[in-house]
């Protein structure tokens, strides 16, 4: 019966994931809202493509909100606990590894993307180049965080990786937080061409999901996973400086580098340890 409450909370954790980013679409059910999207609300001009990004960044916050409030709920009524559990209050030490992770991720897309360029390895072009370079970048930088960074670390390592360490070990809990988050990625599209490339595609997710279960436990802050997470994801504007060919190639390289950035914060700082008697000094296990 012990295992119940952990499929339990996996399942949760999936379910939720999915639900926040889709609930965002529901606004397209107002009328109006497609042409804001669209850019044509006041006609194809700047003010419109700035409607359609106020928009389209609205839409990805519904992600977020639903999220917060999800796993708020969760760490209430499920693992009564209270809401530091989740350490989403943003510190000093949780922002500076924020700001770390972010800039960690941008040395390793310059590594993976430069290494792939001095091979010469084959794959479509990631660039994407035009005149409103300021409308990607902004549309980049919501997806990355409002969709996907802050809504999914909240889920994944938020709760789900302190609600299973109160269940099993915290090691297991990291592993089978980060297993089940880089399987669901089987579904994503970035690119593959058969079976074999979704395979290999989860390097990425599952390198990235240990780094940011790593950073969670050893700045005690849900703030540094998302640094992890919105730093992959932002780092894709790299493409739009540097001829990097999207590739199974760059997924391993990506995937590898994220995975021993994990493995030398957890050297670093062994968050698997027993706590310490300074409690601000300490991780919780």
């Amino acid at each position: 019966m012990k295992s119940l409450p952990i499929i339990l909370r996996v399942i949760i954790a999936a379910v939720l994931m999915f639900a926040a980013s889709f609930s965002g679409m529901l606004l397209q059910l107002i009328p109006g809202y497609q042409n804001i999207l669209a850019g044509t609300a006041v006609g194809r001009s700047t003010t419109g493509l700035l409607l359609a990004c106020a928009a389209m960044l609205l839409q990805y916050a519904c992600a977020t909100v639903i999220a917060y409030a999800a796993v708020r709920l969760l760490a209430r009524y499920l693992d009564h606990q209270p809401p530091a559990m989740l350490k989403l209050r943003p510190t000093k030490t949780g922002m500076i590894w924020f700001a770390a992770m972010i800039g960690v991720a941008m040395v390793i897309s310059l590594i993976a993307g430069g290494i792939t360029i001095l091979f010469d390895v084959a794959g479509e072009p990631l660039a994407q180049h035009g005149d409103q370079w300021w409308a990607t970048l902004i549309i980049v930088l919501g997806m990355a965080f409002l969709l996907q960074g802050i809504p999914e670390e909240f889920i994944w390592r938020g709760w789900l990786l302190p609600s299973l360490g109160a269940k099993i070990s915290m090691r297991w809990a990291v592993g089978f937080s980060v297993v089940v988050f880089g399987s669901l990625h089987l579904v994503s599209r970035g690119g593959q061409s058969n079976a074999l490339e979704h395979v290999i595609y989860l390097a990425m997710p599952l390198g990235f999901a240990y780094a940011a279960a790593m950073a969670r436990l050893v700045a005690d802050s849900t703030w540094a996973a998302v640094g992890v997470h919105g730093g992959y994801h932002t780092a894709m504007v790299i493409a739009n400086v540097l001829p990097i060919n999207n590739s199974p190639t760059l997924w391993v390289l990506i995937g590898a580098l994220w995975f021993a950035v994990g493995l030398a914060i957890r050297a670093w700082r062994r968050p698997f340890a027993p706590a310490q008697s300074d409690p601000q000094e300490s991780v919780p296990a």
